[in-house]
């Protein structure tokens, strides 16, 4: 009788396999790293804190899928005759819905302080720029 053995052959195996999932990997910790480092430049990171004077120009709640809050400050003045106009506009985000409610109730030839916080970078989710503004008080009528 003949012996029979089984022999087992060794399969090659895969290298590429094992080196695209290494890059899989690397490339979400990266993209991973960097939309967190986004998030905190553009949500958490203050760069800068103040207050503009003016005459709210415009204000909108706008946006396809992410609505936001959105306007533009006149701050500047330019005297013609007897009369002044102004001429610099500052736009700015609002994400807090009870400003938002304020300065949609409030009359356009009131002078208002707005308190912004600047951030570093802007998030498409948030907002059309970096300055977020956070409270409002109408100035008194001189």
């Amino acid at each position: 009788m003949e012996d029979v053995r089984k022999v087992e052959v060794e399969q090659p195996k895969k290298k590429g396999g094992r080196f695209m999932k290494k890059v899989a990997w690397f490339l979400v910790i990266v993209l991973v790293g960097y939309f967190g480092i986004m998030y905190l430049l553009g949500s958490v990171l203050v760069y800068s804190k103040g207050d503009r004077i003016g005459y709210i120009y415009k204000f909108s709640h706008k946006g396809y899928l992410f609505k936001t809050d959105e306007g533009i400050l006149k701050t500047g003045f330019v005297n013609i005759g007897n009369t002044s106009t102004p001429n610099e506009e500052w736009a700015f985000s609002v994400d807090n819905d009870s400003v938002a409610k304020q300065i949609t109730a409030l009359d356009q030839r009131i002078a208002v302080k707005l308190y912004y916080k600047e951030f570093y970078t802007r998030l498409f989710f948030k907002g059309d720029t970096k300055y977020f503004v956070y409270k409002m008080e109408a100035m008194p009528n001189r």
